[in-house]
């Protein structure tokens, strides 16, 4: 029997573009106003009514929460981080762990480098899969190392990273699970609309190749006296839409994002809270 693999999660997560942190553990959100950041997410998927007769099975649980922790002493930077993500015939729990330095070079120049370890847990329950599984495990653990660079002038930010470098697999004798390795490049500029420098846009490009996949994302993110964003990206190859708003209030932050393409069947909704001390 050929067994056609299931690519392991780590997706982008639907939040706003400049949030690169989730793929390259060279990028921090934790800037000189702050040195700590905590955050919580889940997101929500709607499956239509007609989903039943037109796919002939019901919705698979799609499940998703996740935490994080990120700081910054001086010029390192480091998170750790938990992840929840529940599919129709396997429970994946992620853990991870971040360290990153930023140079500094004269005063205008910024280069981080990073590397994370991640640790998948994968549960898998071979009820629900429609074949013999008496050779499989049903519990797999599986490490892997992510690593990035990232650059910064102003308002210019580039980047890139590696992410599953060892493109570790979750299986006995054939790879059911397959963590891709990807290379991911990003480059945004930050743009002030005024000269009090309260309204700011932000274009971005996202490029992503992976072994069996290659994707961009073309996106702005509008941000007003750093309170409020709104932002659209598109992705290209999945004809994604990803709409987002966010807000922030003495530290605390709200960001919902709302995805939807035609290829799939669900509409996803993403919840994230934030506090920053």
């Amino acid at each position: 029997m050929v067994l056609l693999p299931v690519k392991g999660q780590n997706q982008i997560l639907y939040d706003q573009y400049n949030d690169v942190s989730f793929y390259n553990p060279a990028v921090s959100n934790v800037t000189d106003d702050y040195h700590h950041y905590t955050q919580v997410w889940s997101h929500i998927a709607f499956a239509p009514k007609d989903f039943r007769t037109h796919y002939k099975m019901e919705p698979y649980e799609d499940v998703d929460v996740g935490a994080r922790y990120q700081g910054r002493i001086n010029h390192h930077i480091f998170s750790a981080s938990y992840h929840y993500d529940g599919y129709s015939f396997f429970h994946q729990h992620t853990v991870n762990f971040s360290y990153g330095y930023e140079f500094v070079i004269k005063e205008k120049h910024r280069l981080a480098v990073g590397g994370r370890v991640q640790i998948n847990f994968c549960d898998i329950m071979p009820s629900k899969l429609s074949m013999q599984t008496e050779w499989l495990k049903s519990f797999q653990m599986t490490p892997d190392i992510d690593l990035g660079i990232e650059y910064r002038l102003r308002g210019l930010h580039l980047g890139l990273s590696v992410m599953n470098l060892a493109g570790s697999s979750a299986a006995n004798y054939t790879a059911l699970i397959i963590y891709e390795r990807r290379m991911y490049a990003n480059v945004s500029y930050d743009f002030y609309l005024d000269k009090q420098k309260n309204v700011m846009l932000s274009p971005h490009l996202l490029f992503y190749y992976g072994q069996h996949s290659v994707n961009a994302e073309l996106g702005l993110d509008l941000n007003f006296w750093k309170y409020a964003h709104i932002g659209y990206s598109f992705r290209i190859q999945e004809l994604r839409h990803i709409a987002t708003i966010g807000m922030e209030y003495k530290g605390f932050t709200l960001d919902i994002a709302s995805d939807s393409a035609p290829r799939t069947y669900k509409q996803r909704l993403q919840i994230m809270l934030g506090y920053k001390f």
